[in-house]
């Protein structure tokens, strides 16, 4: 954050939040991005038997996590704007509010057209939350507790992903499919009680921001250009690069893209301010971040793939099987970080990237005679420590170094960063799986040179844009 800015200086920034207030706020914040990131994977365990249940067909049934993650990805930048405009807490806890909404109608769906209606609004919700949550984030917590709050923030990132698909499989086989998305009922309305007591529902927006346009032709080229970049990746993963809707998507995507740049240029009150894409070290954490998010995407999946297909896990002991990687990731967060602290943040994100680049180079070795303890177990612990050692000083270098007045915007790229990370890692790692002439043990860990290859990018780009002549100390 800039010298001399005040948490009371920003948009939707509590006051004077006293003793417990900031365990509570920090706990709604955390606890919002675990029901977001559980919203992404809990229904994908769930598909087999919500597609028996509703008659659908594959493809009818893929629609119901992609539908989701369209909304989410399509409406980040827009969302982020919102909260800048109107204050990051009201924004926030509407998002709450609607994700609770729309997990009541998806769980009570009748048939795939309300279904999917449910799935939309809940990605719309997430992704009005998600950034004006991370901005928060930012916003709220000075000095040591802001590092702490990162910490925590970036292992439920972690965690929430493999627990959907425990917490998936176990609701599942108790009950059925529909309390994969009934579950965020309670946990929502819960949320929003906390975050309404800990940080206030005043709106504090300064008098500039109230004077501020939310843009509109900006925010719906944004959010068609990201849909539409996002459906061509999805259907990439899908269907391969050389089909004919995957290439006319993501050739749309790169019109409009155009067209928005060319609007925002002209605009008095672009959505997507140069500020916040500018400088040096900032630039190079958006791209670690899309390139760390490919990977570890493409891990999560395809790690899986092996552990039911060679390994022969069910989905719920494939999911139990995934868990050491989060809580390698709560140790090296929450633990590991605190004895590393004094070292500086460039130093801390080379480290934790080699560590990471250890842990899946390990998964290179992987064939038909693999076993968990030997062959995957130990990548899952080493990858987690470094995970959870460089993610920190990409989220802090982001957002506490933007303007404080486009926190939500910036928070909002930050998010649309990993989500089209994550998206372009499932489609780049179908290339060797496409092309891989062996079993489906000897394919995989193909997929695992490709994300090897990715992270030695990624430790390029942190050296190229983070150390040079003269540099100040990033702490």
């Amino acid at each position: 954050m800039a010298t001399g800015t005040t948490p009371e200086s920003v948009p939707g920034a509590p006051r004077d939040v006293p003793g417990r207030g900031w365990a509570l706020a920090l706990a709604a914040i955390v606890g919002a991005e675990f029901m977001l990131q559980l919203d992404g994977t809990i229904v994908n365990v769930a598909l087999p038997t919500l597609q028996s249940d509703l008659h659908l067909t594959v493809t009818g049934g893929s629609w119901v996590p992609n539908g989701f993650f369209l909304a989410f990805g399509g409406l980040l930048l827009f969302a982020g704007r919102l909260g800048d405009v109107l204050g990051h807490r009201r924004v926030f806890l509407a998002g709450i509010g609607l994700v609770v909404v729309a997990s009541l109608i998806a769980g009570l769906a009748p048939n795939l057209e309300v279904l999917l209606a449910g799935r939309i609004l809940q990605g719309a919700g997430a992704a009005i939350c998600g950034p004006t949550g991370l901005a928060l984030l930012a916003i709220v917590f000075p000095g040591e507790r802001r590092q702490r709050a990162f910490g925590l923030y970036s292992t439920v990132t972690g965690l929430g992903a493999s627990a959907g698909m425990v917490l998936g499989g176990l609701l599942t086989w108790a009950g059925d499919w529909r309390w994969s998305l009934l579950v965020n009922v309670p946990i929502g309305l819960l949320l929003a009680v906390v975050a309404a007591r800990a940080l206030g529902l005043r709106d504090e927006a300064t008098p500039a921001t109230r004077s501020r346009s939310l843009g509109l032709p900006s925010a719906l080229l944004s959010t068609a250009t990201l849909t539409t970049a996002v459906y061509g990746l999805v259907h990439a993963a899908e269907q391969g690069w050389g089909d004919r809707w995957t290439l006319a998507a993501l050739g749309a995507a790169v019109v409009l893209a155009v067209i928005l740049l060319l609007v925002d240029r002209r605009s008095a009150e672009p959505l997507l301010p140069l500020a916040v894409l500018a400088g040096r070290e900032r630039a190079g954490a958006f791209l670690d971040v899309v390139l760390l998010a490919a990977v570890l995407t493409s891990f999560l999946i395809y790690l899986v793939q092996y552990l039911q297909g060679v390994l022969h896990l069910d989905a719920l002991r494939s999911g139990l099987a995934i868990l050491p990687f989060g809580l390698a990731l709560l140790v090296s967060t929450q633990i590991l970080t605190s004895y590393i602290a004094k070292i500086g943040l460039r130093s801390r994100a080379v480290i934790g990237l080699v560590v990471v680049l250890a842990g899946v180079a390990w998964l290179t070795r992987l064939d038909g005679d693999s076993t968990y303890l030997t062959g995957v177990l130990p990548a899952l612990v080493v990858m987690g420590l470094g995970v959870g050692v460089a993610i920190i000083p990409f989220n802090m270098i982001v957002l506490t170094t933007a303007p404080p007045e486009y926190a939500g915007v910036t928070a909002g790229v930050l998010q649309t960063a990993l989500t089209i990370g994550g998206s372009l890692g499932l489609a780049v790692m179908l290339i060797p799986l496409t092309q891989g002439s062996g079993g489906l043990a000897e394919t995989i860990s193909s997929v695992f040179v490709w994300a090897s290859a990715a992270l030695v990018i990624a430790l390029l780009v942190t050296l190229v844009f983070w150390y040079r002549p003269g540099a100040r100390r990033l702490t």
